[in-house]
């Protein structure tokens, strides 16, 4: 037994990784939502395929990501600029024995060093995506990877988009164009999360636009952004569900679907994998 499955047993409030699910984390508020575990499911088929080397998660938000990554057998480091949701991820990574670590600002040693830069439903929040974009394909080793993913179709901006400090979706045509202006090659791109995904999306519009009431129309999405990773309260009582074994049922038909669909332009977010020359 590892050292979180033998915290597991201890409280059942403590850090655990169940296989299904990933890392759960009730004591610093960190319970997996569904977006986050259809995309979790999708990204973990992709990451196989790639040899196993240096790996840097940018905007890792608690850090559950990163112990998949390095129980896999890469040297993960996960940047991530917001205070508390650093200090989760460091907490995770702690309780979990993983190796690596968490910084809270780029180093100027990391041009060229990383055999894989990850960025997962990041680059929506950033004002300037040219810019970002530029700067992590400069990270990477030549032959290096570069796995993203985005929200989806800019038609279907809503509520939850603003709430989450999100400056745009993206459409496949000039998602994929912004990508090859840098200078990488695309070897891969699909559509995830058909149909939960969208299913939630279009029932959390009235969740999310009281939320937005609440917490008023001054927050700047900077702000939102710094929070949206980690902000799990109104999931906790979901996740009860999610947990048990009619949930677990209901999750896996998902997979199921969302891989069958996962050619057809259809789902909530797209996964991009791409090589750097």
């Amino acid at each position: 037994m590892n050292m979180i499955e033998s915290s597991a047993s201890a409280s059942a409030d403590a850090v655990r990784f169940d296989p299904f699910f990933g890392v759960i984390d009730r004591r610093n508020g960190w319970v997996p939502p569904l977006r986050y575990l259809l995309r979790r499911q999708r990204i973990l088929s992709i990451i196989d395929a790639i040899a196993v080397g240096e790996l840097l998660e940018i905007g890792c938000g608690a850090g559950a990501l990163l112990v998949d990554l390095a129980r896999r057998g890469f040297a993960c480091t996960g940047l991530e600029t917001s205070h508390r949701a650093a200090q989760t991820a460091e907490a995770i990574a702690a309780a979990c024995g993983t190796r690596g670590r968490i910084v809270r600002e780029a180093r100027p040693e990391w041009p060229g060093s990383y055999d894989v830069v990850c960025a997962f439903d990041v680059l929506e929040h950033i004002k300037d995506d040219d810019s970002a974009l530029r700067l992590w394909c400069d990270w990477i080793k030549p032959g290096g990877h570069l796995l993203l993913s985005v929200p989806a179709h800019s038609s279907r901006w809503g509520p939850g988009d603003v709430w989450a400090g999100h400056y745009r979706r993206y459409d496949r045509a000039p998602l994929l164009q912004l990508i090859a202006s840098q200078g990488l090659s695309v070897d891969y791109v699909e559509s995830y999360g058909f149909p939960l995904a969208n299913l939630t999306e279009r029932a959390g519009r009235r969740t999310y636009t009281r939320l937005l009431r609440a917490r008023g129309s001054t927050t700047k999405p900077e702000l939102a952004s710094a929070e949206s990773g980690i902000q799990r309260d109104a999931y906790m009582s979901i996740f009860r569900w999610v947990e048990s074994i009619p949930g677990r049922m209901a999750l896996r038909l998902n997979y199921q679907l969302q891989r069958l669909t996962r050619n057809v332009d259809i789902g909530s977010g797209y996964l991009v994998l791409a090589t750097k020359p």
